[in-house]
């Protein structure tokens, strides 16, 4: 049995054998050129994938669909005019209808009482007060005193040149509070400046902010129309999207703008780093799945490949059936439309004219 010190002298012995740590810690390069090289085939590949959706959705909106719109016209334009026409009537009887049925739900009345309230004229407005006289505009009811708290008596607050006014007892209190300019104002009235803290310091602007307006600075530099000789589809697009991100202030949304620019002109992603290509590529593949939508959509149209169609004598057959189908199915319903509107008419002729109630002028509860 081993005693207390035998185990103390065996857990001594097992520490002197066990070997000194090593205290040193060494910097150890890592080569990223595995993951970059990764990357970078993973932005080549969606950048490749968006260009030909897009090339292919161009050529459709750019050549099949104004070909089709040509030849569909000039084989059934009469077809086409007469849909056009009992459409827009169609549109304007279902209109009616639904207000009539608003009528009868929302103040329980019959069909013919709704129709003849519907119906009805248009009350002729009041005429409208003459103008004050010159010179009378900003005064009170007291002998021309300005009222200064209320902006329909004309008080101080109904201009924004009252701010500049020297004589605005208002303007001196906000100077000492806010310093030159009120609150949250320019020397001049106008707002947006720096603001001025109470102790006279000017608060500096916030890193982000400042970030923000050198991107888009150097946006408005590539990408502004008026410094551009050609406004190609994907720099408009690109200076949508900066604008958007600017009044959002969205900085990594700039930044990744920005590097998108930088590519396209020194086409290189030789500066760009790891981690913006990750993020630029994300984009990518999102903006792949919009296009890839798109053309799933135009594929169903008759137009799709329109330019390159060699059986367009079957298309034509097609579209003849469906034309004709769908003006079937639209008269029908204009003659029910019809048929219903007729019977409301000739119920509410046979009604009496509503009389109109006279209502009291409601008395303001305050009289400021």
């Amino acid at each position: 049995m081993t005693t207390r010190a035998t185990r103390r002298k065996v857990r001594r012995q097992a520490d002197d054998s066990a070997p000194a740590g090593n205290h040193c810690r060494a910097l150890v390069p890592a080569d990223g050129t595995a993951i970059r090289k990764k990357i970078k085939a993973a932005y080549e590949k969606a950048r490749h994938d968006v260009d030909q959706s897009q090339r292919v959705l161009d050529q459709f909106q750019a050549k099949d669909q104004p070909q089709f719109s040509q030849w569909l016209n000039s084989r059934y334009g009469a077809l086409l005019t007469e849909l056009r026409e009992l459409s827009a009537k169609l549109a304007a009887d279902e209109d009616l209808v639904m207000m009539v049925e608003d009528e009868v739900m929302f103040n329980g009345v019959s069909y013919a009482r709704a129709y003849q309230r519907v119906t009805a004229p248009p009350p002729e407005e009041p005429e409208s007060p003459p103008p004050p006289p010159p010179g009378a505009e900003g005064q009170g009811e007291r002998g021309g005193q300005r009222n200064p708290f209320g902006d329909s008596f004309g008080g101080p607050f109904d201009d924004d040149s009252e701010w500049d006014d020297p004589n605005n007892p208002f303007n001196a209190f906000f100077e000492q509070l806010f310093g030159e300019g009120g609150p949250g104002r320019r020397p001049g009235g106008r707002p947006g400046a720096n603001r001025q803290s109470p102790f006279g310091a000017a608060t500096p602007p916030p890193p982000t902010a400042q970030r923000l307006k050198e991107l888009y600075r150097a946006l408005v530099r590539l990408l502004h129309p008026d410094s551009q000789r050609e406004m190609t589809p994907q720099k408009t697009e690109w200076w949508h999207q900066a604008q958007a991100a600017y009044e959002a202030g969205d900085v990594g949304q700039l930044e990744v703008i920005l590097t998108l620019c930088e590519i396209g002109e020194s086409g290189t992603t030789a500066h760009t780093s790891a981690s913006l290509l990750q993020r630029i590529t994300a984009q990518l593949k999102s903006s792949l799945r919009e296009l890839k939508r798109q053309i799933a959509e135009r594929r169903r149209e008759p137009a799709w490949n329109f330019s390159t169609r060699p059986d367009r004598d079957v298309l034509a057959e097609q579209v003849r059936r469906q034309l004709t189908a769908d003006l079937t199915l639209m008269r029908q319903r204009s003659q029910e439309m019809q048929r219903l509107i007729a019977e409301w008419k000739a119920a509410a002729e046979r009604l009496k004219p509503e009389r109109k109630r006279k209502t009291r002028p409601s008395e303001p509860e305050f009289l400021f």
